[in-house]
Order: structure tokens, then C-alpha cells, then sequence
């Protein structure tokens, strides 16, 4: 009876020997540790390049590190890496919900694009239609244009600043420039694609109304 109630503690101890993980850090002996645990086969890749990392980040922060095993810093980067992933996705949904909000109450089409000289200036020119689909009046709105190919594979990125009014329930119409660049090849890429060979997507930030309100 007692061998059998010692072996589960024996198993543990024998454990916590065998395994690096469950050693203590010390950055004297951090290089023989690394091996160690590279050898072990107890981290896959990704893990022991996120426990180096968090190494490198504690040191380069002042964090003391002495006194934790390597599987409690390992738990502390995994713990870390888990809340920037939760925070990116729920910015990445805030977002999406605010591009839906705004993009409902204004929707912007691009209808025709091309290339214009004039003097020694070249430029692309983009012709686009604004409709305001809410019952307010706008005032002036800014968002970003992203022109993609057929493959969703951005081209261009255009940043706008409208101040002509739209009355609410009707489009609005102009032709916007930027300049052209032949040596670059967003703007080469662009001119050479035919419009229905694009496409646009519209990312509202602000919109101002006439009665001073705003959606952003």
C-alpha cells in the first residue's frame, strides 16, 4: 500500500526533472536551457519561438524573469498572444460594423476611370457617384477608396475628403485625380486595367450632416 500511494509523488518528481520546461530561468544558463528544451521535443516551433520572443521582450522591458519556469513564461506569452488576438478581432468587428453603418447611410460607386495629361502633369482620374440614403441632408463626409483587382488584391488606396452637400435621397457626381507616376507600379497597374476588371471598396470615417450631427 505505501509503494503504491509514494508513486504517483515519484512520478511527479521524476517528471519535473525530465522535463526543461519545468525549470526555473536563469540567463546564464539560457543558451544550455534553449538546447534543452529544442531537444526535448517538448515545444513545437511556433511555441518556442513565442517563448523566445517573450524572453527578448521581458529583457528588453526591464521584467525580471528569475524565480518562473520556462512553462510559466511560456503560459504568460500564450495568455498575452490570446488577448492581442481577441483585441484585434473585436477592433477588426468594431470596424465592420462601423463601415456597415456609415457605408448604409452613404454608398459610393465608381463608374469610370482613366488617364489624363495636362502640361507636364500626369494624372488617373476616377469618376464616382455618392448616394445618400439617409433623411438628413450631408455636408461633407471622408473615407477611403481601395481599389482591388478580380483576386481582391489591393492596387490602389485613395483617401477622400468630400465637402460638396448631398441632399438626402439623391446622388452626387464628380471626377477626382491623383497623380500618375509611371514608375510606380500601382499607378502603371491601375491605368492599364479595363473598369471591369476593379473592384472598389468604400470605407467610410466621418460623415457630417447639415443639422451639425455626425456619424463616425
Amino acid at each position: 500500500m505505501k509503494k503504491l500511494y509514494f508513486l504517483p509523488l515519484f512520478i511527479f518528481l521524476f517528471y519535473s526533472c525530465s522535463n526543461p520546461l519545468q525549470k526555473e530561468y536563469n540567463e546564464e544558463t539560457l543558451a544550455e536551457d534553449a538546447k534543452e528544451l529544442k531537444e526535448s521535443g517538448n515545444l513545437n516551433e511556433k511555441e518556442a519561438e513565442l517563448l523566445a520572443g517573450w524572453i527578448v521582450k521581458s529583457k528588453l522591458s526591464g521584467e525580471d524573469l528569475e524565480g518562473k519556469t520556462y512553462k510559466e513564461i511560456l503560459d504568460e506569452a500564450r495568455d498575452y498572444k490570446k488577448e492581442q488576438e481577441e483585441l484585434a478581432e473585436r477592433t477588426r468587428r468594431e470596424e465592420e460594423e462601423k463601415r456597415q453603418l456609415l457605408g448604409s447611410v452613404l454608398t459610393v460607386a465608381m463608374y469610370n476611370k482613366g488617364y489624363d495629361k495636362r502640361r507636364y502633369q500626369e494624372y488617373l482620374t476616377y469618376s464616382l457617384a455618392f448616394e445618400n440614403t439617409s433623411d438628413k441632408d450631408i455636408r461633407a463626409f471622408k473615407g477611403s477608396l481601395v481599389i482591388n483587382d478580380l483576386f481582391d488584391t489591393e492596387i490602389k488606396s485613395i483617401n477622400l475628403t468630400v465637402d460638396d452637400p448631398i441632399i438626402a435621397g439623391e446622388t452626387y457626381r464628380g471626377t477626382y485625380t491623383t497623380d500618375y507616376n509611371q514608375f510606380m507600379d500601382e499607378d502603371s497597374r491601375l491605368r492599364s486595367k479595363k473598369m471591369e476588371d476593379l473592384k472598389v471598396v468604400w470605407t467610410p470615417e466621418k460623415i457630417i450632416f447639415t443639422d451639425g450631427s455626425t456619424l463616425e
